[in-house]
């Protein structure tokens, strides 16, 4: 191919445009309409089978220009020259997305949305695109992306050094794991290759890595080892989503459309939720299911929403060698920093919420409220949930995101541990492992100068100055059936206990906690031991009762009236008015042995 060969008797060529492993793409004249065209040999002469393939692109092509989609790039003509077949192609005078660099989540989320709604439109025609990637879609100067090569990849091998051996159709950085491992190219592996395109316009690398060998490419894919995104912020959740392994549980591309343009929308107009009240009832199911898994460990894990910006002037190193020391005195909030999350969202610390081992700091992220949390916990000998990486004297276990929910854990050298949990509640698309991480860079640099700092010394009052295991004595415990009173399982800080029953499946717990002032919607209001109290069923999770006593009322730092309570929770396969009765019957003699207000 030369400038000035006339293709057709019709497209003159005028200079090169592009070039891949598939041949060049040229700029060409159309002589019969006086316009600028993309032209680019989509069969050689010595192809094989180039009469049925030429027929079957003829096909796709009258099918694709049915589509008409603004976003993608217009096939214009599959023409002959002698025994070669050109594709001639829309003229859009823009670099390819991969030459934009990293870009920021939200532009991203931009140009996304309309590539989704190119595949959808394009897929609702039969057609599936196979080989998306950065290198097809073009970005013009008003921010429109365009989809190029769409439906033809069929018949029309990918820009890929594997495909001419007939071992893939389609990029190995991009391709879908199920494609990488032998299976045909579906809609729901587009979506994968949208997903992986975006992943790499925001961080600057395919979800696979980089490798200048595609084998080793490939052989990720094939394996679905899909990098977790760091600079995505908003957007990780949805690419999460577009990137899952499983091509069943992928979203189609009129979903993957819906979901970016949310995000789009939501940023472009700065929305946020409207605050709701900051504290959450504690009586949650989920939560409460939670703490009773977590107390089978003797592990007690309350999480907080924590972030030390660093950007901030580091603090000076404390003298006292690394680790929590005093639970008691340890201070969970000194490990937060809402400046360092507010890049994600609107920020609001929650100094007064729960137990006494965490710190909040609630998030409003992505349409949706996030909370952060940071909890101090127990050593135990549990199972790690995955690889400890050392910063230090710090090791950190990250877990991948599950549901609403993406969480970190700090093992400290005196082997306490400080789990963040970053936690959805609601609709919307918020980056929670973006979140956690932040918040687990900010703690580990607090942590890594010394002792964690001590909190302010708390009212003589406090039930934080109390053991719960010591709130029943031994003939209060007798009232609990066939209880172990010798071996309790005894929270962080002394702020948890619990007792299980040897003669049957009732387990006892004494907790601590804070919360709004309760009402009548908290259970029924009765008093103990002259302090007001609520008797809810369910109220700690199925097959429990909860009683929550109150100690005492005081107001949190921005002046909002909060209250102490002594919770006493009776869970096991019992009535209701058996579990009930039980509890209520040990929390009078605890609510009597409270310290005095």
């Amino acid at each position: 191919m030369r400038p000035g060969q006339l293709i057709n008797g019709r497209y003159r060529l005028a200079e090169p445009i592009g070039s891949g492993g598939n041949g060049v793409v040229w700029r060409a004249v159309d002589e019969e309409l006086d316009r600028s065209v993309a032209i680019k040999r989509a069969l050689s002469p010595d192809s094989e089978d180039s009469v049925e393939r030429i027929r079957r692109l003829r096909r796709e092509a009258k099918i694709l220009a049915q589509a008409n989609h603004p976003n993608v790039v217009t096939l214009y003509d599959v023409a002959t020259d002698g025994p070669e077949c050109w594709l001639i192609m829309e003229h859009v005078p823009a670099p390819d997305l991969g030459r934009h660099g990293t870009l920021p989540p939200e532009r991203v989320a931009r140009l996304g949305a309309q590539l989704a709604g190119a595949l959808e439109a394009v897929h609702a025609r039969g057609i599936v695109h196979r080989d998306i990637k950065p290198g097809n879609v073009l970005v013009t100067d008003d921010d429109r992306a365009k989809l190029g090569d769409f439906g033809i990849s069929r018949v029309v091998h990918g820009e890929v050094t594997l495909t001419d051996t007939g071992l893939l159709t389609g990029t190995p950085g991009y391709v879908a794991p199920e494609v990488a491992n032998g299976e045909e190219p579906t809609k729901a592996s587009d979506v994968f290759s949208l997903g992986a395109t975006l992943f790499a316009a925001v961080e600057g690398v395919s979800p696979f890595g980089a490798a200048d060998n595609p084998l080793i490419l490939l052989r990720r894919a094939a394996a679905g080892n899909v990098s977790a995104p760091c600079r995505a912020g908003m957007l990780a959740p949805v690419l999460s989503k577009l990137l899952r392994v499983n091509p069943a549980k992928r979203p189609t591309a009129a979903e993957a459309r819906k979901l970016l343009e949310n995000l789009a929308d939501s940023t472009a107009a700065g929305t946020r939720l409207s605050r709701p009240s900051r504290r959450r009832r504690y009586r949650m199911a989920a939560l409460a299911a939670a703490a009773v898994a977590m107390l089978a460990v003797g592990d007690w894990l309350v999480f907080d929403f924590s972030l030390r910006s660093a950007n901030n002037a580091a603090p000076e190193p404390r003298g006292r060698p690394v680790g929590l020391g005093d639970p008691r005195t340890a201070d969970p909030c000194a490990l937060t920093d809402p400046a360092a999350l507010g890049r994600f969202g609107e920020t609001d610390q929650d100094t007064d919420y729960g137990n006494f081992d965490r710190c909040d700091v609630i998030v409003q992220a992505g349409g949706s409220e996030v909370d952060l949390k940071v909890q101090f916990a127990n050593a135990t000998d549990a199972a790690l949930p995955g690889p400890v990486e050392q910063a230090g004297e710090i090791g950190i276990v990250r877990e991948p995101a599950a549901g609403d929910e993406c969480e970190r854990t700090l093992l400290l050298p005196d082997r306490f541990r400080v789990v963040i949990s970053a936690k959805q509640n609601g609709e919307g698309v918020a980056d929670l492992c973006g979140i956690a991480e932040t918040a687990t860079a900010s703690a580990v640099r607090v942590a890594s100068l010394g002792e964690i700092p001590r909190r302010a010394t708390p009212e003589p009052a406090s039930l934080i100055n109390a053991d719960a295991c010591a709130v029943l004595d031994n003939e209060a415990l007798t009232r609990f059936p066939g209880v172990d009173a010798i071996n309790p399982q005894i929270g962080f800080g002394g702020w948890t206990c619990r007792w299980r029953s040897t003669t049957s499946p009732l387990s006892l717990v004494v907790r601590f906690d804070r919360n709004q002032p309760l009402n009548a919607a908290d259970g029924r209001p009765i008093r103990l031991a002259g302090h007001r109290a609520f008797v809810e069923h369910d109220g700690y999770g199925d097959k429990s009762c909860q009683v929550s006593v109150v100690h005492r009322p005081y107001f949190a730092r921005d002046a909002e009236p909060m209250v102490e309570l002594l919770l006493v929770v009776v869970t096991g396969d019992r009535p209701p008015e058996q579990l009930c009765g039980l509890a209520t019957s040990l929390a009078e003699p605890a609510a009597a042995g409270l310290p005095p207000t």
